[in-house]
């Protein structure tokens, strides 16, 4: 009975200490630096032409600041690649800052619903033809948005590639097309194109946390009970 009783108690302290190891490595999983950012949807898309108004949002997020404002620019992204995307503000057209503020709302999500898309160099902007940077039907760009354009350590995500083509009558002319956003990556700057869903990956405890943390209790538990009856046994 003294070894029965010995062996419930060691196997139940190795299950306990094994499951809070496992609790431990899950909480290091999900953990702010892991959790992913969101994307920015554009929409509509298809093909994207100079002048056209389109609609700039970002669900809900723990990356930007809760009322805190965002900014919106086109930059070049030579190639679409994720390799070329901005590393600072000198690819980007300072030009093509949203017109009006757009703040964050509580739960890190905004929308801009008047945001222009130029063909860049844009003479509509007073830009001479060799300004910098270039976005057109040949040269893709992305689009920067983030809480400060002039620190991009500062909350930032980019929009899936696009190409911006000829005018078809001005601001505001709209094709039909479905929403891309990019792949949520703010520390890498990742942009790869995913259909947009509005959800964000992940970032709280998973599921299977609270019935290891169960489990974990049980074992106790039975260690404890296994130690009593050793004892009892001993007397």
């Amino acid at each position: 009975m003294t070894t029965r009783a010995s062996t419930l108690v060691r196997t139940g302290e190795f299950a306990a200490v094994a499951c809070m190891a496992t609790m431990a490595m899950s909480w290091v999983w999900v953990s702010p630096a892991d959790a992913a950012t969101p994307g920015v949807a554009i929409s509509p898309t298809g093909a994207l032409h100079d002048g056209e108004t389109v609609s700039v949002s970002v669900p809900a997020n723990s990356l930007f600041t809760p009322h805190s404002g965002v900014h919106i620019l086109e930059c070049a992204d030579p190639g679409g690649t994720q390799s070329n995307l901005p590393k600072d503000v000198s690819t980007c057209d300072g030009n093509t800052i949203q017109a009006d503020s757009v703040l964050v709302n509580s739960d890190g999500s905004f929308s801009e619903t008047h945001y222009v898309v130029y063909a860049l160099p844009s003479a509509t902007l007073g830009e001479q033809s060799n300004f910098q940077p270039v976005c057109n039907a040949a040269n893709p760009c992305v689009l920067y948005v983030g809480q400060d354009q002039n620190d991009f350590t500062a909350p930032k995500v980019f929009s899936a590639p696009f190409s911006i083509g000829p005018g078809t009558g001005g601001s505001g002319a709209n094709s039909a097309g479905t929403s891309t956003t990019s792949s949520p990556n703010a520390a890498t700057g990742a942009g790869s194109t995913v259909r947009a869903t509005g959800a964000l990956a992940k970032t709280g405890a998973p599921g299977a946390l609270f019935w290891m943390t169960a489990a974990g209790a049980l074992l106790i538990v039975g260690g404890a009970v296994g130690r009593r009856a050793q004892s009892r046994t001993r007397s």
